[in-house]
């Protein structure tokens, strides 16, 4: 899909120059024959199309295609606005792309990708002295063969038949994430603060947030602890200050439902705070050392206790009715 998706937009990056609405993107446009000399457009198309097309565009931009028969066929390359060195080099293969390189700004790879027949890319990183950072080969969207290296060139870890341990490294080589996968999907991703300590553990299911998530400081202590059902929180989720809890916050269904509990840098509890489906609902207690304060919610509105036990009783009644009413 990603090589139709691809083709797709160089080809409407050629036609597109044709139309009126693109026209004015483009400052001026040259025309050269497979065998080296310009021609206008008129003599370029009655030769069947053999040649480079260079367009500069407003923005500064150098775009040379090359191509046989009027399809894509060799390189297309891109500059850097107003800049001789190109950022984007194309290769085609009568229409089809074959591979894309991206460059920086110096002129150095960055990014690397090879198309191939049987719907398989292999992607090529490189660190900001031109040496690899990772070889990935994708069957489709799935992760199949791959290695890591370190700053140093040192292989790291390795991905096999879908299964092993991907790596993410910024250009300076330093460290972002490691992800853990069987059979091409990720299942555990651990993020790294960048002085090299565990910022985030977190599982998944279909890369689907699912199961324990663990945050920690940059110091190395626990930030908070979130469960979720497939994107959704469900569960406790656990604040830590200065690796203290300093409170629990129930969730069903992605909403707050529960007893929600605060407590104090020494571990006394300080509040409770009851919710029904993301609202206050019931009593919060607000807790000292001198005495117990006392608010009542219904539905998040304020209310005082008598009214809350007249609305309690009244919404009581009327889910019975609706209930026998269903029946």
């Amino acid at each position: 899909m990603k090589v139709k998706v691809s083709f797709l937009f160089a080809a409407l990056a050629f036609t597109a120059c044709q139309t009126s609405s693109s026209i004015d993107q483009v400052v001026s446009q040259t025309y050269v024959h497979k065998y080296g000399f310009e021609t206008s457009e008129k003599d370029w198309e009655a030769r069947e199309k053999d040649g480079q097309v260079v367009s500069m565009l407003k923005t500064g931009v150098k775009v040379a295609q090359t191509f046989e028969n009027g399809k894509l066929h060799g390189p297309t390359t891109y500059t850097f606005p107003h800049s001789p060195i190109v950022e984007k080099q194309q290769l085609f293969d009568e229409g089809v792309l074959l591979k894309e390189q991206l460059n920086d700004a110096a002129g150095m790879p960055v990014r690397e990708e090879v198309y191939e027949f049987d719907n398989r890319i292999i992607i090529t990183l490189w660190d900001d002295k031109g040496v690899p950072l990772s070889i990935e080969e994708y069957d489709g969207e799935t992760l199949m063969e791959a290695k890591y290296y370190t700053p140093e060139h040192e292989l790291e870890a390795t991905v096999v038949n879908g299964n092993g341990e991907r790596i993410k490294r910024d250009r300076t080589g330093l460290l972002i994430s490691r992800d853990e996968l069987k059979n091409g999907m990720m299942f555990c991703r651990t993020t790294y603060h960048p002085n090299g300590n565990v910022h985030t553990i977190s599982h998944y299911d279909n890369y689907q947030l699912h199961g324990k998530q663990t945050k920690f400081t940059a110091s190395g202590k626990p930030l908070m602890e979130l469960n979720w059902e497939r994107n959704v929180l469900e569960g406790p989720k656990i604040i830590y200050r200065n690796g203290q809890k300093i409170a629990v916050v129930p969730y069903v269904k992605g909403k707050k439902h529960g007893t929600e509990l605060h407590y104090d840098d020494l571990g006394f509890l300080t509040a409770e705070i009851e919710w029904r489906n993301d609202k206050k609902h019931g009593k919060t207690l607000l807790h000292s050392e001198d005495a117990t304060d006392t608010e009542w919610f219904f539905k998040g509105q304020s209310v005082n206790a008598d009214k809350f036990k007249t609305l309690e009783s009244r919404d009581k009644i009327v889910s019975e009715f609706r209930d026998q009413a269903i029946q």
